[in-house]
């Protein structure tokens, strides 16, 4: 009786224990499965999210409408792009207009590529041709885009100008155009007039590797009407590079060089400068 008893026991433990281990290991495939399930839809979130990042992005890349400034040598250029045209006007540098200059021009294409954005207008002599009214390439961040000054000047059909596009690989030169909001942030860098003569030599390293950088020689060709602002440009971003506040006019440009211009040490350096 105690023998029967006792396998009774017996097996009521190993029945017990089997059922708790079918149990657990029931609980751990239901657990494993619900981590792997959560993993996955992670995983699907997290790229539908990437994706809908990217779509934006590029989305808010193309999107060019609005106004965008160029610093020029009396305060600056205003440039309202729509839709369908494109608005420009001359300012002052308190942003009032100048009234005496002010144009419009009709938009009726714009060609987007893979390096830049075309704004075709309409040639007034015959509407069967167009003819590219401004070449732009933007910037990563969406704050700024440059105004492209050695684009292609073709009057032509539309296909005639997207492929002459497509295929052209030449280094593109162009000015800076600037939303308004990102101007103001630039108004918060040094001012030139705090400038010391260590930081005019450096100004003037960087200002000439930068005209090389841009084959300043050979790219002018055929654009000689740009020499002059391609400089101040020029000598504008180099401003920007060192952390200097960039929106300067002619006036306060000419101020920085004679501040130092005429010391010997600056003249000798220009010198070492212009013989690399």
């Amino acid at each position: 009786m105690q023998v029967k008893e006792h396998l009774q026991a017996t097996a009521s433990v190993n029945y017990f224990k089997s059922n708790t281990n079918e149990s657990y290991h029931s609980k751990m495939r239901v657990t494993s499965h619900s981590q792997n399930l959560a993993t996955i839809m992670k995983k699907t979130l997290l790229l539908l999210a990437s994706i809908s990042l990217t779509s934006c992005l590029s989305q808010n890349k193309q999107n060019i409408d609005g106004k965008w400034y160029l610093i020029n040598k009396s305060g600056f250029v205003e440039f309202t792009i729509t839709k369908d045209s494109l608005f420009n006007e001359k300012l002052f540098p308190d942003f009032s207009s100048k009234r005496d200059w002010k144009t419009a021009i009709a938009i009726p294409k714009r060609v987007i590529l893979k390096d830049r954005i075309l704004l075709v207008g309409e040639n007034p002599k015959n509407p069967s041709k167009f003819y590219t009214v401004m070449t732009l390439v933007q910037s990563e961040d969406g704050k700024s885009m440059k105004y492209i000054w050695n684009g292609i000047d073709s009057i032509s059909t539309i296909e005639e100008i997207t492929k002459l596009n497509e295929s052209d690989n030449r280094q593109l030169l162009g000015y800076d155009l600037y939303t308004k909001e990102h101007l103001e942030a630039l108004k918060e860098r040094k001012s030139i007039d705090d400038m010391n003569l260590h930081d005019f030599k450096n100004y003037l390293e960087i200002y000439f590797q930068n005209l090389k950088a841009s084959e300043y020689g050979k790219n002018l060709k055929g654009y000689y009407g740009e020499a002059s602002s391609f400089n101040y440009q020029t000598g504008l971003s180099s401003l920007l590079e060192m952390g200097y506040n960039p929106i300067q006019t002619s006036n306060s440009m000419n101020s920085l060089f004679a501040k130092f211009i005429e010391k010997d040490e600056v003249k000798e350096f220009m010198k070492k400068l212009k013989e690399k």
